[in-house]
């Protein structure tokens, strides 16, 4: 292994963590976001989000559909 596939390897695994991290994102202001990408990344269905309120399933379904057109 040379030095320049240990550097190759870390980018990886920095990309990789920066995913997980934004998947994985729990705080309150981002969390419609992080149910939308679990939707779409097939986690999460929404009927498991029964309970929230209209306003944000509107909003996590806004947010699937925005993440679907990209």
């Amino acid at each position: 292994m040379t030095v320049d596939d240990m550097w190759s390897i870390g980018d990886e695994l920095r990309q990789r963590r920066r995913e997980l991290e934004e998947l994985l994102d729990y705080r309150y202001s981002q969390l419609t976001l992080v149910f939308a990408r679990l939707i779409l990344q097939g986690h999460l269905a929404e009927e498991q989000l029964k309970g929230l309120s209209e306003d944000k399933l509107v909003e996590i379904r806004r947010d699937v559909s925005f993440m679907r057109g990209r």
